[in-house]
């Protein structure tokens, strides 16, 4: 037993028994406050002891913080008691017990933080270690003046601290030489000895600038960025920051950085200095063009762009010293380099004679009273902000700097990860909310402190974290107003790009109307989409089994593939780096099927000629797969679906690439090694078309044949049998007239590749697949509803149809957006609805043509689409047995039809025998001066399409017969078939000798239909309900088909049982005809 262990006062032992940390002695803890509860701890004789406080504790070893947070002080214990399962969460690490020894590991990278041994039969803590004086708060009163300048000042040197203290009004007194020595510094300022340094500066301000890039930063910022740029003043010596997310966006930097401060300071910039980097070396068009010299360093010599160099390093310094001694975690890291350049350009430099670099150029003397510790317990006042009068007028928020283009604090609420900008700020200076949050560990959610349970029931080790805000008493509290900044009009830092939509809070309601949601009462809604997350980072990823899970096993598949060799880096090599990419697999029915990690190169970082060369690979066409389709299921063939796992995996590559160990799995003998690689990883340009071609290479050694009409379509013909296969990527469909045969063929792609053979067709891109008997249903339920969900829209009301009669839009129509980032990725999402919902063509594609500037107006009318798709969900593309072969297809054109320049709208369908294979519905590219001339146009389409479709049935060794193409503009009509109303057509002459040429030869019938029998009607133009529904049916759009039997794979179950889904309006369903008559042309 440890309470009989001798010799044991002082020393802290690791035990996996224990719930919580234990101290017999609360002079080592922070935070020390009072326990208020009634739990007791029970020792292994039965015994109860009370708890009298509880606290914090750090320990400092080998540069690395372990924090114990919620340590219970019970006086009656001899000796101190960590915690294994707490001592992991708090520090996000893992142990490895030895007989002798254990290791502490960290969750992420698995490498080794600390060593210890056993003693007496316990495992102890490294006596080496020694704990943080700097994280102590219990006692304020121990920090002397000088030091709390020291935090605030952002960590500068001794003499910097006093010179800067002096000088500033009104000037602060203290003596140096009690400042106790700073903790901090030793973790973020530890470098080499200097180079010697440049006796030549510049004789007046922008006459020389400084400039260098930094990154990328091993993780983004919250922002988005991965680098920084700065420029310095050789004159003053004053820097400025600009954040970027990539290198080329370089350039363009320093344009808007030459505009302002150009226009500041009313001077030009003479020269730049930088090094050879190829970002700067964009820079030569343009400072030619603007008479700017630009200087470069020697190649593979920074140090000649020493000034640069230095000032990267001491902004580093600092910002690395602000976000250890705040405890924030590395994402907030341009937080803590702009208040860096902040501080930096108001403390005075030796090389300015003691002044700062804001007073040279500015003429103007800091004023250092308004600064504040980085990172440390703020109040802001957010009365503003407030809906209403009961509101709290103020939240614990961290502090993060200062405002660019405000005179007031950036402040961060924990809680909801809203940044607020305020002039009346409440400090706490020795607080530090980040203090009791582990490194590794997600923000907090905003839950209520709860005390902690010692007895029986224990805590959950997954339960939320929580963030509890020591109050301290005193004089650390201090109250600041933004009106004791100065002012920032020479912009020290440029702003970072705005939070993505995703992450801002939703608007408040403020209006006085009594609702529902206001009066706490919330209607049961029933979605229809999967609540499963998946991670964007690996960070994210590695705190849950499952993703680990898959990329333990992707990473092992990549291992067994080959896929690539550890070698040192080569001196001239362009390494390309690599990420992990998540994403869940659906069952038909919407239940998640298995976790998938992907490991990505990031090829968007390749040199075109050097590390890839042709990269075209082709994807089969989707008027293909419905072609096939409706062929299986007229013949009753089997349509089986197979994946290739890892598929790219398979391509050889022809060009030496390396890239970056994957994160996660760096190897701990070779960290610095690069992985040479031999396969085509995902993500690389070339990966596609390798990986196609080595498919080409084993289907055509099996003796297939590629499609001349579609590359992605090949066919194997035997004496009596067709087998037909289908390529998306690494997703395949087979099928063909012999079962037997398609068996044989996919144990022979087995033999190739790692195959998963998921049965017959249910779920293809995207696509849920319904085949009962004769019929085969193909919808895309699961996408709509993620669409739904996607825009909030799940309880909208159901729209009868997708557009509103009447209604044009216009370019000209309403306000513009002011984002029309969500505009465009919705569109672009109901477009790959349209390959199996025709009769939402025309609205699509309506929409389509405002991507470019978008209104509020048009966005009415994409939320009408969704509104239309929430009603009729589980419609989708009928195909069914048909004894005919047969190409009908059906044209029509809506003359002059576009407000904005006259243009028409034409639409066509084509049917093989009784199924839907192709349609289309589209603006002409030309203005058509008459009716006749934009349906002869919309002919014309058709003609090709069917021409198109005739040669992929004529490798299929289909025998078919000339199409007949339905139209209901007897001109159009006529104008094909006689050689009139020549002077009328000159400017479509083309256009005229390619469709007649195929009528005079007979391979195409020209027929005329009414306009109440035309099908293409309902793509070109908005109709009333009941002619569109009418026409929707005759489409073959329907619902899914009834079974009878209690089936365990029907797929639509979960997602139209939800009461919130209306499965169609109600409109006849006559079944589909075609006419049968037309009049001699």
């Amino acid at each position: 037993m440890l309470a009989a262990a001798p010799n044991h006062q002082d020393s802290w032992f690791f035990d996996t028994g224990a719930t919580h940390h234990l101290s017999h002695s609360a002079q080592t803890l922070s935070n020390v406050q009072p326990y208020s509860g009634a739990d007791q701890v029970t020792i292994g004789d039965g015994h109860s002891l009370p708890i009298l406080n509880t606290g914090n504790k750090s320990f400092f070893f080998h540069s690395k913080v372990f924090c114990l947070n919620q340590v219970l002080h019970v006086p009656q214990l001899s000796t101190n008691l960590i915690s294994v399962s707490k001592f992991c969460t708090d520090n996000a690490v893992f142990f490895e017990f030895h007989s002798t020894h254990f290791f502490v590991k960290d969750q992420v990278t698995k490498q080794t933080l600390l060593k210890g041994w056993l003693r007496d039969g316990l495992y102890e803590f490294p006596s080496s270690s020694s704990t943080l004086a700097f994280v102590s708060t219990s006692s304020v009163s121990a920090l002397t003046p000088g030091a709390i300048w020291h935090s605030r000042l952002g960590h500068p040197a001794a003499p910097i601290l006093s010179k800067a203290l002096a000088s500033c009004n009104p000037s602060v007194s203290f003596q140096i030489n009690k400042i106790a020595p700073c903790k901090i510094c030793p973790l973020a300022k530890s470098h080499s000895l200097p180079y010697s340094l440049s006796s030549s500066h510049a004789s007046q301000p922008l006459a020389l600038i400084h400039t260098d890039l930094w990154g990328p930063a091993p993780s983004p910022s919250t922002s988005g960025a991965r680098y920084f740029l700065l420029f310095i003043d050789d004159y003053s010596r004053y820097t400025w920051i600009y954040f970027l997310s990539t290198k080329d966006q370089a350039l363009s930097t320093f344009i808007t950085f030459r505009k302002m401060i150009e226009n500041q300071l009313n001077s030009t910039i003479k020269c730049i200095q930088s090094d050879n980097g190829g970002e700067f070396i964009a820079f030569k068009p343009y400072l030619e063009a603007h008479g700017i010299v630009h200087q470069f360093s020697c190649p593979h010599t920074p140090q000649q762009n020493g000034r640069a160099e230095r000032k990267i390093r001491h902004l580093v310094e600092t910002g690395m010293a602000l976000l250890a001694q705040s405890f924030l975690p590395s994402k907030y890291w341009s937080f803590a380099f702009q208040t860096s350049v902040y501080l930096i350009n108001l403390l005075p430099a030796k090389l300015l004679n003691f002044q700062s670099p804001l007073q040279v150029l500015f003429h103007k003397i800091p004023n250092y009273h308004h600064l504040r510790v980085f990172g440390c317990l703020c109040f802001p006042s957010l009365r503003p902000y407030n809906h209403h009068k009961l509101s709290y007028r103020s939240t614990a928020c961290v502090f993060l700097g200062y405002a660019s283009a405000h005179k007031g604090y950036i402040c961060l609420d924990v809680s909801t990860n809203r940044l607020y900008i305020s002039r009346d700020v409440l400090f706490h200076e020795f607080s530090f909310p980040f203090q009791s949050i582990p490194a590794h560990s997600p923000l907090p959610q905003h839950t209520p402190l709860t005390s902690a349970l010692i007895n029986p029931p224990l805590l959950s080790t997954s339960s939320p974290s929580t963030v509890s805000f020591p109050v301290p008493t005193s004089s650390t509290n201090c109250t600041s107003t933004s009106d004791s900044l100065p002012p920032l009009l020479q912009v020290p830092f440029a702003p970072t790009p705005s939070p993505t939509p995703s992450s801002s809070p939703s608007p408040l309601n403020t209006h006085p109307m009594v609702t529902r949601a206001k009066s706490g009462i919330h209607k049961k809604k029933s979605f229809l989409i999967q609540t499963t997350s998946e991670p964007h980072t690996y960070s994210q990823a590695s705190k849950s089994e499952p993703w680990v899970q898959a990329m333990q096993h992707e990473y092992q598949a990549l291992l067994c593939n080959h896929t690539w060799s550890l070698v040192p880096p080569p001196p001239s090599a362009h390494i390309v780096g690599c990420r992990w990419i998540y994403k869940l697999k659906y069952l038909p029915n919407g239940s998640v099927e298995r976790h998938k990690a992907r490991l990505v190169a990031q090829g968007f970082t390749q040199t075109p000629g050097v590390d890839y060369f042709d990269t075209f690979s082709p994807v089969v066409k989707p008027c293909t797969i419905r072609l096939i389709l409706a062929l299986a299921v007229s013949f009753q063939w089997p349509i089986r679906q197979l994946d290739v796992e890892n598929a790219f995996l398979n391509g050889d590559l022809q060009e030496e690439v390396f890239m970056a160990q994957p994160q996660g799995f760096v190897h701990p003998q070779y960290p610095h090694y690069v992985c040479k690689l031999h396969k085509a990883l995902y993500g690389l340009k070339q990966a596609p078309r390798a990986w196609f071609q080595k498919l080409r290479v084993a289907l055509v050694d099996y003796g297939f044949q590629s499609s001349w009409a579609d590359t992605s379509l090949f066919t194997h013909h035997t004496a009596s049998d067709i087998l037909i296969l289908l390529v998306y990527v690494d997703d395949i469909l087979v099928t063909g007239s012999n079962p037997k045969l398609v068996s044989h063929f996919i144990s022979y792609l087995h033999e190739k590749f790692a195959l998963r053979d998921l049965g017959p067709l249910s779920y293809f891109l995207g696509i849920q697949a319904q085949q009962q008997g004769l019929v085969l249903h193909l919808n895309q339920q699961k996408y709509i509803a993620d669409l739904l969900h996607r825009t909030q829209m799940e309880a909208s009301k159901p729209a009868p149809t997708p557009g509103s009669l009447g209604r044009t839009l216009s370019q000209s129509d309403g306000v513009p957006l002011p984002d029309p980032s969500e505009y465009r990725r919705i569109v672009g999402a109901l477009q790959y609805v349209t390959l199996t919902r025709p009769d939402i063509a025309f609205s699509v594609n309506k929409a389509y043509q405002f991507m470019a500037k978008p209104s509020d107006v048009h966005w009415l009318a994409v939320k009408r689409i969704l509104r239309y798709l929430k009603g009729t969900i589980s419609l989708g593309l009928h195909f069914q047995t048909s004894t005919s072969t047969e190409l009908q297809g059906y044209s029509d054109a809506d003359w002059a039809s576009c407000p904005d320049d006259r243009r028409s709208t034409s639409g066509y369908c084509v049917f093989l025998g009784s199924n839907l294979i192709s349609w289309s519905s589209s603006k002409q590219r030309l203005v058509s001066k008459s009716s006749a001339e934009s349906e002869y146009r919309g002919l014309v389409s058709l003609t090709v399409e069917l021409v198109w479709i005739q040669s992929l049935l004529q490798e299929l060794c289909l025998p078919t017969s000339p199409p007949v193409l339905w139209c209901d503009n007897q001109s159009a009509a006529h104008l094909v078939a006689n050689p009139v109303f020549h002077s009328r057509s000159k400017h479509i002459e083309l256009d005229l000798h390619f469709i007649r040429e195929k009528v005079l030869r007979q391979e195409l019938q020209i027929c005329y239909v009414s306009s109440t029998d035309q099908l293409a009607d309902i793509l070109t133009k908005h109709l009333p309900i009941s002619q569109f529904c009418s026409l929707r049916s005759k489409l073959t759009v329907t619902s899914p088909p009834m079974s009878l039997r209690g089936d365990d794979n029907q797929t639509d179950s979960n997602l139209t049982s939800s009461p919130t889904v209306v499965t169609e309006q109600p409109c006849n369903n006559p079944k589909l005809t075609h006419p049968t008559t037309s009049p001699s042309l």
